[in-house]
């Protein structure tokens, strides 16, 4: 039996001083327990190399990490609380991103991913919640990342709504920037209790969708979370069947 392929963007790092690829073995495993094949998509400089990884897969996981999208993108200067950013890294992502909408290949955007997804559509970020944004709450949590920590809201007539089934969960908070301008062509589909926006997907039938919160780290104890890898993973299977059809 074929079962879709997810791509899953690699993060980088030094392993023994070494530049390494690599990945939370977390979203691999909420690929897998949700039905995908996992396929890491580590950084290239290869021109060919993205609509190569684009044509063998059926949907793109944008993942996380430990950097920030440089704001020059978005036509801000850096703020002070800028943290760290990885242009190689967030350009190779945005040139997967921009032939999977073409293509309209499913895309699942995860907390950085979510944000790039923005920047993409022509939105920006806060740089940095806590000196941007007047009265956020701590988007930080103090406690382990695989406990829900705080509540966010569901907008009505939204994809996020069908597939969560409720217009309320609790989510995991690892960021300290997140979406200022919404992008073109989007739409805000969740908030948290402080107005930060925590979800939006695209104003369409296509389905392209970004989650502030880390949905890979909750699936097994939040239905929500499950919920948004069960609809990502069919989706790519809808669209392996119809690619196959056309070929």
């Amino acid at each position: 039996m074929k079962i879709p392929l997810i791509g899953i963007t690699a993060d980088s790092d030094k392993i023994s001083g070494q530049p390494s690829f690599i990945i939370k073995e977390s979203y691999v495993a909420a690929v897998e327990d949700s039905g995908g094949v996992p396929l890491l998509l580590c950084l290239v400089r290869s021109e060919a190399a993205v609509p190569r990884f684009i044509s063998l897969i059926d949907g793109l996981l944008i993942s996380g990490g430990g950097f920030d999208i440089d704001p020059k993108l978005y036509g801000e200067e850096p703020n002070p609380g800028l943290g760290k950013t990885l242009p190689d890294r967030t350009d190779f992502e945005i040139k997967l991103l921009r032939e999977a909408v073409e293509k309209k290949v499913p895309v699942l955007g995860i907390c950085g991913g979510h944000q790039l997804i923005n920047v993409y559509f022509g939105g920006t970020l806060y740089q940095d919640i806590p000196s941007q944004y007047k009265g956020a709450i701590n988007h930080k949590q103090p406690t382990p990342s695989d406990n829900p920590y705080h509540n966010i809201n569901i907008y009505p007539s939204t994809r996020l709504l069908r597939i969560a089934g409720t217009d309320s969960t609790v989510v995991n908070s690892t960021h300290h920037q997140s979406i200022k301008k919404i992008g073109n062509n989007l739409k805000i589909s969740s908030v948290a209790e402080d107005g930060i926006i925590e979800a939006i997907e695209y104003d369409g039938d296509d389905f392209i969708v970004g989650v502030q919160w880390h949905p890979e780290r909750l699936y097994s104890k939040e239905p929500a979370s499950q919920k948004i890898f069960a609809d990502f993973i069919k989706e790519a299977e809808k669209f392996r069947i119809k690619k196959g059809s056309n070929r």
